[in-house]
Formats: C-alpha cells, structure tokens, sequence
C-alpha cells in the first residue's frame, strides 16, 4: 500500500516538473522571438553608435558599374554613419521619421536610417541599375523592411526641377501669355530627407537641382553632402534662392572618392565635405505672396540649370533667338 502511494506522489511530481519545464521552454522561445521580430522593425531601441553603425553599412555592396555621366559615387560607410549619428542624436530627426532618400545609389543611407530606427525609408533614383542593387542590399539585412515600411522608386529630380522653367524660348506660340497660372507639383512629402547629391560638375546644376527638389519634399529637414570650397554658394541658394528657414554645416568630414572613372589618375583622392542640414519653409509659414515668390525663384533656378546643361553652342543660339524675338 506504502509502495503504492510513493509511486503516485513520485509520478505527481515528475508529471509537475514536466510541465512546468515545458512552461519555461514555451516562454523563453516566445520572448526570444518577440525580441528578433521588434529588433527587426526596430532595429535599435537606443541609437547605434557610430562605429557600430559604420561596421554594420560595411556590408554594402559598392556600385558594380557607376555611371560617369550621373556622377555615381558610393557614399562610404563611414560619411553615412556620422550624417545619421549627428541627424538621429543631435536633431531627433530619424527615428520613428518618414525619410527620403534621395539618389540612393546602393543604399547606404536608406538602410542606415532603417537600423537607427526610421518608420518608413523611401529611396528615389534615376538609374535601374542602382535600384536593383539597392534592393538587392536591402536583402543583406534580415527583417529589413519587414513591418517597417521600405519603397524604392525610380524618379529624376533633376529634370522635374527644370519643368518649372515652363517658358520655351522656342516657341512662337502666339498663345502664349503672362495670365499663364504655374500649376506645382505634388511632391511626395516626409519628415526628414537624406541625400548626397552629383557634385554638378558632370550634370551641370544637379547639385542645387537636389536641393531644391529635397527642401520641397522635407517638413522637418534636409541633410546634404556638399564640398566644403561650395559653401558659401550652397548658404546662398538655400536661404536666398530656396528661401529655408535656416542652413548650417553641422559637420566637416573627408571623402575618399576611388578611381573609379577613365579620367581619374590618381588611386584616390580625399575631398573636404560639408554635411548641411536645411531647414524648410514649413506649412504655417507658408502665404500666398512667398508661394508665388518661391515659385518665381524655382523658375529662375529651373532657368539657370537648363542653361548650364547646355554646350556652348546652344548657348549661343539660344541667346541669339532670344535677342531676335527681343527686337521683332
């Protein structure tokens, strides 16, 4: 009877350990994977550190085949760690933030932004080629976009830019009048926009194409790489030409550009760079009077980079058709 009733208790107990084993297991396994699923959509509760972050971009593919006419330069991981650093810390401008990136080229400051924590990454480019390997790099990092909100698209800022120069000096139109009513764009809006825009000195004008472009898409702020000897020409159009509410260089940095181009003739070369970071005019500043301001500056801006992409002999015709139809 004793035999019995210590087998009973004996089995009693092993039956309790049993489950509450299995509890434990069942628990562990459950918040380890809640702990993978909320890393991956949000990668970094607090702020990667930049030489974390910088191993982490280390990852990314290079372009395989940059083009020398869109001036196609990979932004190193070392440029991009300390402008998402000095953006997420500094100013709170990328986590929990809608970003564009513009000109994303391989992607490093897109999934940049995504690890320090961005709700939702945009990337525009002109090139296929460079999408694809966007995206390609995107699905280096596991969980990348999953449940945070990624979208890659194909856009030419430059060329839409040069639409608000909606004069066309070749026109004869009679029709044609200054009653004409410019019509804007519906820019895709975002909290904050990253870009490290062509230097302009292949795509004449690209530069500050870019800029514009990003202050009309940013509410908060734009973040762009520029050379440090452009600076003064870069304040300029950004407070007088894009008329933002303010423009500083929140850091100085180098950038190692590698020969990569049939012009090049060195291994490498270091160029001094200004990381700006711009803010636009935003909606409760905006009125009717600096609406139709900004759009007369855009228009001139429009004008002067359609003129800089021109060869010398089409300057030339064109400034002798506009002193034609001045005379007749």
């Amino acid at each position: 009877m004793l035999n019995a009733r210590a087998c009973l208790v004996t089995f009693v107990v092993v039956v309790v350990v049993v489950v509450v084993v299995v509890v434990v297991v069942v628990v562990v396994v459950v918040v380890v994977r809640f702990g993978i699923a909320r890393a991956q959509c949000a990668p970094h509760l607090s702020p990667m550190k930049p030489k974390q972050l910088e191993s982490e971009l280390q990852r990314i593919e290079d372009f395989r085949k940059p083009k020398q006419n869109l001036e196609q330069y990979a932004t190193t991981p070392l440029l991009a760690s300390r402008l998402l650093h000095c953006a997420s810390v500094e100013f709170d401008d990328i986590r929990n933030k809608t970003v564009i990136d513009l000109g994303c080229g391989t992607g490093v400051l897109s999934i940049g932004a995504q690890l320090m924590g961005a709700k939702v990454v945009i990337g525009f480019d002109c090139d296929r080629d460079a999408i694809e390997q966007c995206k390609e790099n995107m699905d280096l990092y596991d969980g990348f976009g999953s449940g945070c909100g990624s979208e890659l698209v194909m856009i030419d800022v430059v060329e839409l830019i040069k639409r608000y120069d909606c004069d066309d000096d070749d026109d004869d139109d009679e029709n044609n009048n200054d009653s004409f009513e410019y019509v804007d764009y519906k820019w895709p809006k975002c909290d904050t926009v990253l870009t490290n825009p062509p230097f302009g000195t292949r795509r004449k004008g690209a530069d500050v194409a870019f800029l514009a472009a990003a202050c009309k898409m940013a509410k908060y702020a734009v973040y762009s790489f520029h050379k440090t000897s452009t600076r003064e020409y870069v304040r300029k159009v950004a407070l007088k030409k894009l008329r933002a509410k303010s423009a500083n260089v929140v850091a100085e940095l180098k950038y190692t550009l590698k020969n990569q181009y049939a012009h090049h003739r060195k291994d490498e070369v270091d160029v001094l760079v200004d990381v700006w970071r711009i803010e636009p005019l935003d909606d409760s500043d905006i009125t009717s009077n600096n609406v139709e301001e900004s759009e007369k500056l855009l228009k001139e801006l429009a004008k002067n980079i359609d003129e800089l992409q021109l060869s010398n002999r089409e300057r030339k015709d064109r400034a002798k058709l506009r002193e034609k139809n001045s005379t007749s």
